[in-house]
């Protein structure tokens, strides 16, 4: 086994969190079986190799070539890693959108419209007495603005 797809093994265990130890016990070998896998003194057999691309959730390809995978998985991880910024920037995006929205409805004077309206709903419908219930609706306008 050559230095790089020994370094492949120590890079994909430590990606996923895991000690010599653990990945030992997950593939039923010693320890030390996978310390000279690490520094490529010996070489996983057959049963080992599937069981770690198993384990890694990855082809043998992807397991065994030191530049990490083939063109095509190198491509797709590109591939997966440019939807995964898209999607982060759409979030961002929508997060500021909402952000943009807040700040106007805050600083729109709901408030201070209300008498008008009041004004409005007595003089043109002679709805005084209900009327006054308009102004109870400003707690509730600036509640369901930092819902939003």
């Amino acid at each position: 086994m050559n230095l790089a797809i020994a370094n492949r093994l120590v890079a994909l265990r430590r990606e996923r969190s895991l000690t010599q130890e653990g990945l030992a016990a997950a593939l039923g070998v010693s320890r030390q079986a996978v310390s000279k896998w690490e520094r490529a003194e010996a070489s996983p057999d057959t049963d080992n190799l599937l069981a770690l691309s198993q384990l890694y959730g990855i082809s043998l390809d992807e397991l065994l070539s030191p530049e990490g995978g083939t063109p095509e998985s190198r491509e797709r991880e590109s591939v997966l890693a440019a939807a995964e910024a898209w999607e982060r920037a759409e979030a961002t995006q929508s997060r500021s959108r909402r952000e943009q929205w807040k700040r106007r409805l805050r600083a729109f004077p709901y408030a201070a419209c209300l008498p008008f309206f009041y004004l409005v709903l007595g003089f043109a419908f002679h709805l005084w007495h209900p009327g006054w219930m308009i102004f109870l609706t400003v707690p509730i306008y600036y509640a369901l603005v930092e819902i939003l």
